[in-house]
């Protein structure tokens, strides 16, 4: 391989990756409308309560690698004046850490922002919520019920399946599934 199309890779793989990453990061939910990640589980939990599920080859980490194993090559290369037989494996050793660390950042960021702000099913129960969808006979309604000053709602039904209008005070006895099975407050 030639030095000048080596060169010309390395500037391109560069130039493309940092592109594609600003770009990103301008037009960030614009098409998509949400973020490359998110938390599993309902409000008051699921099978998966609070995991964070983020690709490690998500675009911007796949930019990120491209760029920075362009950006570390030229460096090599042009100010170091190291051989091709050095340069090229210490920028893709390069670009993995530095695309790993970004991707571990995401993840780690992610998880304290969304898991945090989940409520746990042994902290509803035992809580007074309120009846905000009628509760019908043997039929599913909904309540809305507060943890840690977050409002939450969920579906709900009633222990002995008796109807519940909205607006009633109900105490959450039990979880099955995602759906709350509540009793009214005497």
């Amino acid at each position: 391989m030639g030095t000048d199309i080596l060169e010309f890779v390395y500037f391109v793989c560069f130039f493309l990756g940092l592109g594609f990453a600003v770009l990103s990061g301008l037009l960030a939910g614009v098409f998509t409308g949400g973020g490359e990640g998110h938390v599993d589980g309902a409000a008051a939990g699921g099978p998966h309560e609070g995991h964070v599920h983020f690709s490690p080859l998500s675009p911007v980490t796949i930019a990120t690698f491209i760029a920075t194993f362009g950006g570390t090559g030229i460096l090599l290369k042009k100010l170091l004046g190291w051989p091709a037989i050095l340069h090229i494996p210490v920028a893709a050793v390069a670009a993995i850490t530095v695309a790993g660390a970004l991707s571990w950042l995401f993840y780690k960021i992610m998880a304290s922002t969304q898991s945090s702000s989940l409520a746990r099913a042994e902290e509803v129960i035992g809580l007074e919520a309120e009846v905000t969808v009628p509760i019908p006979h043997g039929g599913l309604g909904e309540v809305a019920y507060t943890v840690r000053s977050t409002r939450f709602t969920n579906p709900a039904r009633t222990v002995d399946d008796k109807e519940l209008p909205a607006r009633t005070t109900v105490k959450i006895v039990k979880q099955v599934g995602n759906t709350f099975i509540v009793q009214k407050v005497q």
